[in-house]
């Protein structure tokens, strides 16, 4: 398959016409019906024939995902609240191809872990609980930020689970529901997946399911890989190959590498497809190679060829050269022959490391002298953001005098060790607010998750700002009611901004 001649336009519109004519008729028919449309055109015919048996596969791989039917009623729902094992299961957190994945405590050691019960699928038979058992063992062993970690397989009832990391947040599948990512969020979010899968290869362990299903934002702004139970080890000894390669296709079709699809040998080069996949739907906001139904989408993937990210409108804003830079680095991800592609994800990792820098730091400029990366325009969620960072800073600033003197006009020692306390909280605002700013000026990718990180500290100071000022106001009063006044309507107006205002701007922000 790797030697022929790829299809002419002409021919691939054949192609494709003749498999979906195929797909009409009974499978047991399929083949006879190539053979007749195809009888002078051997290429054309293995072709179609390739795509109808990637298509079947592919059927199989999607109607197979039954849950373990656990309980008289089989519905998964119905365990919620039940003991299995030293798990206390408490919530459905999803189904997948592999099973129902469950929120539950873990009674032994009293923390929260994602339950994975997998399904009799693959684990019907000793060789294939033997495979899982490997496949368990080999993503328990992987340590790294970016990754969910897995920490038991359990057999319990007869039933097999696997127990792992919960991780908050939301898929990206959920954050592409509103639409593309900005720029530098885009591109920092396919570095930490690349980082994560590096880590994995270079314990020799492939995830082969990736996905935006797979990947969690977390409150933090960071992302974790989750769901390494499809992995496998690259290189197994020959008296071991049969324990993974037993031509089951594993893995989600839309996220498949052509060889993976084909049921060919699978190894990183494979996770680096499905991560350029990944990264064009951040860019682009949509799949690479979607068609209008499961059999056009693996069609595609197999012999069509993605469009070029300098015509979707979705990136017109971004900075041309850099665009044009990272479109090769997705067309080299998603070649169709994995020898095509990057050598490695470190490769992928090194290229879009060097296009990050310059979007940040301006290097390697745009023919307009510059990149539109760290620039923040007017009046777009971040600009508004940074407004009122500068507005909320000058006016506790200006409030540092009125309380000072308030302090000492204070009638008890607790009510000035109040406002003590608040000129304290002021600094702190302001400096955690200034820093804020800073990073979201200096370094865009990170500004997110540093926010999301001092937030509650920002917040719990200015609550103090707000006690301080009341009781300065108070304090303040019987010797000035103009001064005291003003404090406490300083007091009203900072407490609006901290519940009402400032959460919508960095809502819109951070989403943004």
């Amino acid at each position: 398959m790797a030697d022929r001649r790829p299809p002419s336009a002409e021919e691939w519109q054949k192609v494709n016409s003749l498999f979906h004519a195929a797909l009409d008729e009974r499978p047991e028919d399929r083949r006879a019906f190539v053979d007749r449309a195809c009888a002078e055109q051997p290429q054309l015919r293995d072709e179609v024939l390739s795509l109808i048996a990637a298509h079947e596969k592919a059927a199989e791989f999607l109607e197979a995902g039954d849950a373990p039917r656990i309980g008289a009623s089989g519905d998964p729902s119905a365990l919620i609240g039940q003991q299995l094992g030293h798990y206390r299961i408490e919530r459905v957190l999803g189904e997948g191809g592999m099973g129902v994945v469950y929120l539950a405590e873990d009674t032994n050691l009293g923390r929260t872990v994602a339950l994975k019960a997998v399904s009799p699928r693959f684990t019907g038979d000793a060789t294939r609980r033997d495979r899982l058992k490997r496949e368990a063992r080999a993503a328990a062993a992987l340590t790294h930020p970016g990754i969910a970690t897995v920490f038991a397989l359990e057999e319990i009832d007869d039933h097999v689970f696997i127990a792992g990391e919960y991780v908050p947040g939301e898929t990206l599948r959920d954050e592409l529901a509103r639409g593309p990512l900005g720029a530098l969020r885009a591109v920092d979010t396919a570095l930490g997946i690349a980082r994560a899968l590096a880590a994995a290869h270079d314990r020799g362990v492939i995830h082969r399911d990736l996905k935006p299903e797979n990947v969690i934002r977390t409150p933090g702004g960071d992302v974790k890989v989750l769901d390494f139970g499809l992995a496998r080890f690259r290189d197994l000894p020959a008296e071991l190959a049969h324990l993974t390669d037993d031509g089951t296709l594993l893995g989600t079709p839309a996220y498949m590498s052509p060889e993976q699809i084909r049921g060919g040998a699978v190894d990183g080069r494979s996770d680096l497809f499905a991560l350029g996949i990944l990264f064009y739907e951040l860019v682009a906001g949509r799949h690479p190679f979607a068609g209008s139904d499961p059999a056009s989408t693996i069609a595609r993937i197999l012999e069509g060829e993605p469009p070029r990210l300098t015509t979707i409108s979705s990136a017109s804003s971004w900075n041309p050269g850099v665009l044009g830079e990272l479109e090769e680095l997705v067309l080299t991800s998603l070649r169709k022959a994995p020898e095509a592609r990057y050598r490695s994800v470190h490769d992928f990792i090194r290229a879009l490391e060097r296009a990050r820098e310059r979007m940040v730091t301006g290097v390697g400029s745009s023919p307009g002298g510059h990149l539109s990366g760290p620039v923040i325009p007017l009046g777009t969620p971040q600009y508004w953001w940074q407004v009122h960072q500068a507005v909320t800073s000058v006016v506790y600033g200006a409030v540092l005098i009125p309380l000072w003197l308030a302090r000492s006009a204070a009638a008890t020692r607790s009510a000035r060790y109040l406002v003590l306390a608040g000129l304290i909280a002021v600094l702190v605002s302001v400096t955690l607010r200034l820093h804020a700013w800073f990073t979201l000026r200096s370094d865009p990718p990170e500004w997110a998750g540093h926010l999301a990180r001092v937030t509650w500290w920002i917040r719990a100071a200015d609550i103090a700002v707000v006690i301080a000022l009341v009781t300065a106001g108070a304090a303040s009063y019987d010797r000035s009611e103009a001064i005291g006044s003003v404090l406490i309507a300083i007091a009203v107006a900072v407490m609006i901004s901290l519940l009402v205002i400032e959460p919508a701007t960095t809502r819109a922000a951070t989403r943004n």
